[in-house]
């Protein structure tokens, strides 16, 4: 059960998009599929130590998305840690989140929150668009899994082990993530949290993934939900 601390909270407005922070406990599931779980870095959050998880919700088109806040966030404190990305035409909205210190040209820790109306789309449609989009950057054919199907969401994981060249900086050449993809009629959304890592550091202690963190962002994937406006 998400517990929100109304004197945590915090409003952002974005452009017309209302954007609310607040403290939630938190738990842990986990999922330990390569190529999630290939090192011991401790860059991921120990799953007997599960930190308060902080949410935000965002009006998108028909719906009301509540999604965790990016993992690096991890208090109140932190909520201005980030750069921020926005682009929202009639039919699209884009909100991405760097942690301050990094870069959009070349990050390696990017949180994304999409939004679309697509009145000729149904929910098979949307899935199968939002991979081939992730699967255009991959020179090899891109790995995904599908974690959990339920009320209407998806969460998949997500690996590309070799991104084309213009994506590749500073011999960053690696992608992989966890999707949510949901709908409210018309309206679909995407939340993807992702890391871009050299390949030549897979199973050393610097791949950015590992046990803990895989645990950690499903549960914070399984946190989101997607719902008709009131």
């Amino acid at each position: 059960m998400l517990v929100f601390i109304t004197a945590a909270a915090l409003t952002l407005l974005i452009s017309g998009a209302s954007l609310t922070l607040a403290a939630a406990s938190g738990s842990q599931n986990g999922d330990n599929a390569k190529p999630f779980s290939a090192s011991s870095s401790d860059n991921g959050q120990d799953s007997s130590q599960v930190a308060p998880m902080i949410m935000q919700t965002m009006t998108i088109y028909n719906g009301l998305l509540t999604y965790p806040a990016p993992h690096w966030i991890t208090s109140p404190k932190d909520v201005g840690n980030f750069k921020a990305s926005r682009e929202q035409t009639k039919s699209s909205f884009t909100f991405e989140q760097i942690p301050k210190t990094h870069d959009f040209e070349n990050w390696t820790m990017l949180y994304g929150v999409y939004g679309w109306h697509l009145p000729d789309y149904d929910f098979k449609r949307f899935i199968a668009e939002s991979l081939n989009a992730l699967a255009l950057g991959c020179k090899e054919q891109a790995k995904s899994k599908l974690v959990s199907a339920e009320g209407g969401s998806v969460i998949m994981t997500y690996h590309c082990a070799a991104l084309v060249d213009p994506l590749v900086k500073n011999g960053k050449d690696t992608e992989s993530g966890f999707l949510y993809m949901s709908h409210v009629g018309s309206s679909y959304v995407k939340v993807y949290q992702a890391w871009r890592s050299s390949n030549k550091d897979r199973d050393t202690p610097a791949w950015p993934i590992n046990d803990a963190s895989v645990t950690n962002a499903i549960e914070r994937m399984k946190r989101i939900t997607y719902t008709p406006r009131q």
